[in-house]
């Protein structure tokens, strides 16, 4: 909480300041995701990632990673929906 209420006051973002995972969806069918922990569960329906703060859940068609590394990955198919659980 603490690193929160600093990093608000000194107008940090929050992706630098803790770490907090960014998601960039691009239409229906590209999302990138960065500052993610691990992958937990990779099918062509489902995707499931670990981040700092929450478990990520990619629902769709034809799901499949293009690439990823240490810093994110993009995930391409068919995305119905994005749930943060």
């Amino acid at each position: 909480m603490f690193i929160e209420n600093l990093s608000d006051k000194l107008e940090i973002p929050k992706d630098v300041s803790m770490g907090a995972t960014i998601l960039r969806v691009t239409g229906q069918y590209g999302l990138f995701i960065e500052n993610y922990k691990n992958i937990i569960e990779y099918t062509q329906e489902i995707i499931r990632i670990q981040s700092r703060t929450c478990k990520i859940c990619i629902c769709g068609k034809n799901l499949h990673i293009e690439f990823f590394n240490e810093i994110g990955m993009k995930v391409c198919g068919r995305i119905k929906s994005i749930e943060f659980i």
